[in-house]
């Protein structure tokens, strides 16, 4: 995959997260994940990077389409 996307993944939980008023310990805990794991993700740190299913699943808890997580909103 495209480093990029790690970038845009990572920025874009980040994002969604903060709508939903949830912080890193608090989303991890409904993901069933480590804190470390959603800090990891959001720092773009390139050697993590969720599978399919999990960006399913974190899209799910998000309340928004998975392919969202995906997109560069170019802000």
């Amino acid at each position: 995959m495209d480093k990029k996307y790690y970038k845009i993944i990572g920025k874009n939980i980040a994002y969604y997260r903060k709508q939903k008023h949830l912080t890193q310990e608090g989303f991890a805990m409904r993901a069933n994940v480590t804190r470390s794991y959603i800090s990891q993700i959001e720092a773009k740190n390139l050697d993590v990077l969720p599978s399919l299913p999990m960006l399913i699943h974190l899209g799910e808890i998000l309340g928004i389409e998975p392919y969202l997580l995906l997109v560069d909103k170019k802000t």
